[in-house]
């Protein structure tokens, strides 16, 4: 490979690992903005080959940096040094063919194509692979650039109508823009990309004018409250099914519900997998009922429920209890981790690999997705919906809810399995995002963090900081301060089914011309 190009592929790279760090818990979120720049500008080449190695070298570094956390949990799980580096280096390499077919396709349509005109179609490209992604393949969504911004709350207030497609198209559109005015600054120009440029700094200006505005404009009083504990009982996960441990976790959790409380609660919420054996569907699990009866409130209890002779194996579920013990409703978790709770291809993977390097999922078998649509939960505050772990990432998942009639959001999620990583605070800040995007309280509740309740405008009222063992109390609204929910509830992902019919549009228009 030329030295140019080796160069030019390192400032990619480089790029795109310093945009990771606008993730958290770096939250560097100006990096968001101008990492991408030394791609759009490597990817303008004329040949589609080097396009597409630019892209999966900048898809590839940002991922490896995002996620070095999968390393570090394949290591506490006891796999190889070798399997870890394996798992890590995989999953980077098949995120960044995204990358690499945003490269192509943005290229495709942006050479030849008016100067002023390229950065529209890089944005347009990127935010079209990007929503057709979060649709249709098993992904860990770290690289929709909305979340770059996370600490930019008045930014993040256009999540409720555009969704994280149309912020990410924003600061995908400034990065491209940067691009093509250094490519106009060698050739001498500076008017072609001017305007694209500053229109991009307009946009961003009137999304967080507008936040700002809905920010400065939310009710100062909540109104009538009612009580909700959020259980956060530091059990480590490589003890937790070990029958030696039972006991003890069973006492810590009644420890947590057993501490004093000066204000009788209106729901408990229990985290994810939180008792240690699998529970029969349709039975109480035990622990659940008998406090549901000593309180006089609901509990929402993560289980592991066997199977239903329905739909196969057992599900990572959650089981709604009323206050007089019985089973009120139960969820299953619909989107699975792939290698997490299943195993894609099971059939093709040697046996020595299943028992040796994913021990775990051997013993716990593949679990079964739930029903798309399941009757929500009728608790205290209105009809609630359930997300599990994973499905935080899924903006499709909370929308569909709220637009089914849920009015809290309720997630439950086991982060043990990572430690004090990067992973748990990548993995809770996706739920403010939630949050906004569907105007909706969302309660959340992790093993061992984080713990907290976020208001529909994404602000976090409470929180239990990650490896800290404690029973979080909160006093929730009862009133509904978005009864119609947002415009990205009732219209849908618009904005990213419109990216990707414009995409089609363009590809079209691009070919007809040539013709």
């Amino acid at each position: 490979m030329p030295r140019g190009r080796l160069g030019q592929l390192s400032a990619v790279a480089f790029g795109a690992a310093l945009a990771a760090l606008a993730l958290p818990p770096q939250s560097l979120w100006p990096l968001g903005w101008f990492g991408l720049a030394p791609l759009f500008l490597a990817a303008s080449s004329e040949r589609r080959r080097d396009a597409a190695l630019a892209g999966f070298a900048a898809g590839f570094a940002y991922h490896a940096v995002v996620l070095h956390w999968i390393y570090q949990t394949c290591r506490f799980a006891r796999m190889p040094v070798l399997a870890a580096a394996l798992a890590w280096f995989a999953l980077s390499g098949f995120l960044a063919l995204n990358w690499a077919l945003t490269a192509v396709l943005g290229r495709r349509l942006s050479v030849r194509a008016p100067r002023a005109l390229r950065p529209w179609l890089w944005a347009l490209a990127w935010t079209a692979v990007a929503a057709a992604s979060e649709r249709w393949t098993p992904r860990l969504a770290a690289d929709l650039f909305a979340y770059t911004q996370g600490p930019n709350l008045a930014l993040l207030q256009s999540l409720s109508w555009g969704g994280p497609h149309l912020l990410g198209f924003v600061v995908v559109l400034f990065s491209a823009s940067l691009a093509e005015a250094r490519l106009d600054a060698s050739a001498g120009e500076w008017g072609p990309s001017v305007r694209p440029l500053c229109a991009s700094v307009l946009l961003a200006a009137g999304l967080w004018a507008h936040g700002r505005s809905v920010l400065l404009g939310r009710p100062l009083t909540p109104g009538p409250t009612a009580r909700v504990e959020i259980l956060q009982p530091k059990v480590d996960q490589y003890h937790k099914w070990d029958r030696a441990f039972i006991d003890a976790i069973l006492a810590n959790l009644d420890g947590l519900l057993s501490a004093p409380r000066p204000k009788k609660p209106a729901l408990v919420v229990w985290p994810e997998t939180c008792l240690p054996r699998w529970i029969a569907r349709g039975q109480a699990a035990a622990e659940g009922a008998r406090w549901a009866k000593a309180l006089g409130a609901p509990q929402l209890v993560g289980i592991i429920a066997g199977p239903d002779g329905k739909r196969g194996g057992p599900a990572n579920g959650a089981q709604f209890i009323a206050s007089d013990g019985r089973v009120a409703g139960f969820y299953a978790k619909r989107e699975l981790v792939p290698f997490g709770e299943f195993v894609p291809l099971r059939g093709l993977i040697p046996r020595f690999i299943i028992e040796h390097w994913l021990a775990v999922l051997d013993e716990f078998g593949d679990m079964a997705a739930g029903a798309k649509d399941q009757p929500l939960f009728d608790t205290p505050f209105g009809p609630a919906a359930v997300t599990i772990c994973y499905e935080a990432m899924f903006p499709r998942w909370s929308r569909r809810d709220a637009a089914r009639g849920a009015r809290l959001l309720v997630n439950i999620t086991n982060d043990g399995w990572y430690k004090d990583t990067w992973g748990p605070y990548q993995h809770f800040a996706v739920n403010a995002a939630r949050a906004i995007e569907s105007r909706m309280t969302v309660i959340r509740s992790g093993n061992t963090g984080i713990s907290a309740v976020i208001d529909p405008y994404g602000r976090v009222i409470a929180r239990l900081d990650l490896d800290a063992r404690g029973r979080l109390d909160v006093d929730v609204p009862m009133t509904d301060a978005f009864p119609e929910r947002s415009f990205y509830v009732r219209h849908g992902d618009w904005f990213g089914t419109l990216c990707m019919a414009l995409l089609v549009l363009a590809a079209l228009l691009k070919a007809l011309l040539r013709g």
